[in-house]
């Protein structure tokens, strides 16, 4: 009997490499991903200095100056590893290429096949953007039957705020001062400038509204293009001097698959929550990375890193089984650099 080259663990890898991330899923499409050979991944948090130089005299010895502060980090990697039974239409297509290696079968059977493959894959990916955005927000909590962990990532206090108005309520002068607030931390402590901020529509919308309904002096603040990109698209850009975003992704938690985290199970719920603004530069010095780890499957090539797969046929009872596994960590070297505010609105 003929077997599918799509079959074969080459191929495989090769059908994986070849699909990319759901745009909705941005941190996973712009945050580099980093290979990591090691069986554990360590990094290191850069705290910089705002010490000035020490005048010298010629023909002496310079001042020895210490290093950036740093301090070495290092956590497991999260291991994911799920398995599905092919449907019984995904199987009558492998069986009527083996028995006939007709050209409709082959196309019937590597369609249905790769569907198997790329559902798997958009779970890993669903899953990987929720552990970056759980980073940015400073802790990462994995509460699973198997797995228990929290990652710290090192934010200073100061960069963990809470408005002292809700932005439901806030005025005008409120909402700048308090943009203006997390800015200059930024700049101060991670000696950037902050450029970005992601956060929902609802949020959003505290700003625009409250801007809209005060009069002509602050809403004047608000430029004909940043209202006519609001009612378009729902954003502000350029407001503040940040390229504000709006993410809206949301993803489903499996009943039977979580206990509590990230939330209840059998929900719909949004990988930025409502409330919440994560403001900085997520470019300059390569603060947030995802570390790609090493596979542990024996069937694995050596030193191999990144997604894996294989398939088998079980014997008893027939079936032919297909499994994927990814070792893999958000870390976040440059903590300084972000401005998490939670509780926007109560």
């Amino acid at each position: 009997m003929t077997d599918l080259s799509i079959l074969q663990p080459t191929v495989l890898r090769g059908v994986l490499e070849r699909f990319t991330a759901p745009e909705k899923l941005e941190l996973l499409n712009r945050v580099p991903q980093t290979p990591w050979p090691f069986p554990t991944a360590e990094w290191e948090v850069i705290r910089g200095s705002r010490n000035i130089a020490r005048p010298n005299v010629p023909n002496s010895e310079a001042h020895i100056v210490p290093r950036l502060g740093r301090s070495k980090e290092s956590a497991s990697f999260v291991y994911l590893r799920e398995k599905k039974v092919f449907e019984p239409t995904t199987l009558h297509w492998i069986r009527k290429f083996a028995e006939t290696t007709s050209d409709l079968a082959k196309t019937q059977a590597e369609s249905a096949i790769t569907r198997e493959i790329g559902d798997l894959n958009t779970r890993f990916d669903n899953f990987a953007e929720w552990m970056l955005w759980s980073a940015l927000g400073g802790n990462l909590k994995l509460d699973f039957p198997d797995v228990q962990a929290d990652i710290d990532y090192k934010y200073l206090a100061s960069h963990k705020v809470t408005p002292g108005t809700s932005w439901a309520t806030a005025t005008p002068a409120q909402i700048t001062a308090d943009i203006q607030a997390w800015k200059r931390l930024i700049r101060r402590d991670g000696r950037v400038e902050a450029t970005e901020a992601y956060t929902t529509e609802k949020t959003l919308s505290y700003i625009y509204n409250s801007f809209a309904g005060a009069g002509s002096a602050p809403a004047s603040l608000l430029s004909d293009r940043m209202k006519d990109e609001y009612f378009r698209s729902g954003t502000l850009p350029g407001f503040m001097g940040l390229n504000w975003k709006i993410n809206e992704a949301v993803y489903d938690v499996a009943g039977a698959s979580y206990t509590s985290s990230p939330t209840a199970p059998g929900q719909e719920q949004m990988f930025l929550p409502d409330n919440r603004i994560i403001i900085g530069n997520f470019t300059e010095n390569r603060p947030i990375e995802l570390l790609i780890g090493p596979s542990a499957d024996d069937d694995a090539p050596e030193n191999f890193t990144g997604k894996f797969a294989k398939t088998w046929k079980q014997e008893d009872p027939s079936a032919r089984q297909y499994l994927l596994e990814w070792n893999l960590i958000p870390i976040i070297t440059r903590p300084e650099q972000f401005v998490v505010a939670n509780s926007i609105a109560p």
